[in-house]
């Protein structure tokens, strides 16, 4: 459950003003930053695809010692974190969380998406308590 930090309340959807933010429809990602997690929104389906996609792209250029080009968005500091931590007997990338929700986070405002304002938090209980992220596509609100 997300609430807004300040009055202790659930956040409503800006756009239809649904008490069920995340089942109006209108969510396009609700990331958890405190765990790195994709927790509903239209992204939630896609987003293994989609760092699939990042991770094979970075892994081959760390297999051929290439450096990728980041085109209009700033991948930089995913890639040094990815170059850093990558070990050629693995195989594999891993890809940090933290950063590669920044980087979503702006690829998503970037495609028309709004970050709600609040401090957000999903009071979990002791030791699991999450900064919440909410991004919703910029429409006019009714």
């Amino acid at each position: 459950m997300t609430i807004i930090e300040e009055t202790g309340e659930e956040p409503t959807c800006p756009i239809c003003r649904s008490p069920e933010y995340g089942n109006c429809g209108h969510l396009v990602a609700d990331l958890d930053r405190s765990f790195g997690e994709c927790q509903g929104g239209a992204l939630y389906e896609k987003l293994a695809e989609f760092s699939g996609l990042v991770e094979d792209a970075f892994l081959s250029h760390l297999i051929a010692h290439t450096i990728p080009k980041a085109g209009r968005w700033e991948l930089g500091e995913l890639w040094e974190a990815a170059n850093e931590n990558f070990d050629p007997d693995e195989d594999d990338v891993v890809l940090d969380s933290d950063i590669f929700q920044r980087v979503l986070i702006e690829l998503l405002e970037d495609s028309g998406a709004f970050e709600l304002p609040e401090g957000l938090m999903d009071p979990g209980g002791p030791g699991m308590t999450s900064s919440i992220s909410l991004l919703l596509p910029k429409i006019q609100p009714r």
